[in-house]
């Protein structure tokens, strides 16, 4: 069933908002190098739902964070780096929007 709001000009400014902050799954395929199968499966599934619901955008970019965090410290450098300086910035841009 589609997104759908009783406003629906909010919905789609934040559907479009949405597509330019969220980060693709294909930007965290390297994490699955260090990530367990499931947790990448979950992982990616939550950041393609993010792409269409704006609810789960602060969420999915919060996950994507910690994952990419717990991999840099195990291997005591950032594997992605501008992936990882995206969703740092993507949450900026909801606190500032949001007020979060």
């Amino acid at each position: 069933m589609p997104f759908k709001s009783s406003t629906g000009e909010a919905a789609n400014s934040a559907a479009n908002s949405v597509a330019t902050v969220a980060v693709a799954p294909d930007d965290l395929a390297a994490l699955g190098r260090w990530l367990p199968n499931k947790e990448m499966a979950l992982l990616v599934e939550i950041c393609e739902r993010a792409r269409e619901d704006p609810d789960l955008l602060r969420p999915a970019l919060l996950l994507s964070l910690a994952y990419a965090e717990s991999v840099a410290r195990m291997l005591d450098q950032d594997p992605i780096p501008t992936v990882t300086r995206r969703i740092r910035d993507g949450l900026q841009q909801l606190r500032e929007k949001s007020g979060l």
